[in-house]
């Protein structure tokens, strides 16, 4: 084809295109045609992002629940005697602590108790109490909550009074039941079956100062001291409730 003749058919295409774009019917009928498409889309997308967000906010829109606790207590109690400025460390081994299938270790209660028979008797009547500072150790051998404020790790007394001190291993737990905003039961639990926590080796260092008083008379000098140690580790099992 020669270039006469491809001129001629550009002309010509231009030309039938320009001739129905010069048709007022034609026109209209474009204009129908793109604003049906227009509306149609339209209406389309809107649909869909309404139904987009209705699906975001029911995703969004949590329920709220009870979680119930049920708890079980696991003790173990050590005694031995120390001598005077001595400073020992007793471990307990949290796999042995028993608790029922399923259950979490939240929290650790330790209890240092003064031999009372020791302290104070018929024949030493003024004898004083011996002092005694115990603490729990933070070796990272156990997987607890260190930071927790409310955490008791040490204590001394020198008052034949019993030292308690506390410890929580798994994350938020306080014994108490506690309200959870979740989209469902299982999201509502999911914070409250993470394992691994309170396991390892739970060692509680103790020292003895005794004291005893130089008198005149019938006194009973002691330079040792029998101490008890009691662990008490609280395993849970949580449950959820919906309350609205």
């Amino acid at each position: 084809m020669s270039s006469q003749e491809a001129e001629k058919v550009e002309w010509s295409l231009a030309d039938i295109v320009g001739e129905i774009f010069s048709i007022r019917e034609s026109n209209i009928a474009a204009s129908i045609a793109v604003a049906v498409i227009l509306i149609s889309g339209g209406s389309n997308l809107f649909g869909w992002t309404q139904t987009e967000y209705a699906q975001a906010k029911e995703a969004a829109t949590d329920d709220q629940w009870l979680i119930e606790f049920n708890i079980s207590v696991s003790t173990m109690v050590k005694e031995e005697t120390w001598q005077d400025e001595e400073k020992k460390v007793i471990e307990f081994y949290m796999d042995e602590f028993v608790f029922p299938d399923g259950y979490y270790i939240g929290a650790v209660k330790v209890i240092v108790k003064p031999d009372a028979d020791s302290n104070g008797t018929t024949l030493d009547p003024i004898a004083q109490c011996d002092s005694i500072g115990a603490n729990i150790r933070n070796d990272g051998e156990l997987a607890a909550q260190w930071d927790f404020e409310d955490n008791v790790l040490s204590g001394q007394d020198s008052s034949c009074e019993w030292i308690v001190l506390s410890l929580q291993t798994y994350p938020g737990y306080e014994g108490d039941d506690v309200n959870s905003s979740a989209a469902n039961e299982f999201q509502a639990l999911l914070p409250w079956s993470e394992s691994g926590w309170g396991e390892g080796v739970l060692a509680v260092e103790v020292e003895l100062d005794v004291n005893t008083v130089e008198e005149l008379g019938p006194v009973t000098q002691d330079d040792d001291e029998d101490i008890t140690i009691e662990v008490e580790v609280s395993g849970f099992i949580a449950s959820a409730m919906l309350i609205n």
